[in-house]
């Protein structure tokens, strides 16, 4: 029953580049919706992964906005092999994160006084 159960789940795919050097990534997660602006929503189960890299992202809900230039992971953030700016992030969590594509800055945020860790190399 329960693989049946997880075989019912339909997880949609995408491929997108949010960076100037036009890398691209996989999303998966249990639904995703785009507008013909370019902004794009996924919501439950996200999952974000390079295809040309290691990083790995996951979280509750994700949503770029093309004008912005920010992507926002929110709920459950949990990021793998970030780098920017010459420094490499092997693993953070927290509750929100804003990447900013145009730069490549990021911010991590926490709420109800739960901490953002973060593991880091220089």
């Amino acid at each position: 029953m329960k693989s049946l159960f997880f075989a019912s789940f339909l997880f949609l795919l995408a491929e997108y580049s949010f960076a100037q050097e036009l890398i691209n990534y996989t999303i998966t997660s249990d639904s995703q919706v785009n507008t013909l602006e370019g902004d794009l929503e996924a919501i439950g189960n996200v999952v974000i992964k390079s295809n040309s890299g290691n990083f790995e992202a996951y979280s509750d809900k994700l949503s770029f906005d093309k004008d912005d230039k920010s992507l926002k992971l929110i709920g459950n953030v949990y990021v793998k092999n970030l780098e920017s700016e010459g420094i490499a992030i092997e693993e953070t969590s927290g509750d929100q994160l804003a990447i900013f594509t145009d730069t490549g800055i990021f911010e991590f945020k926490s709420q109800n006084k739960n901490i953002v860790k973060t593991k880091i190399k220089f």
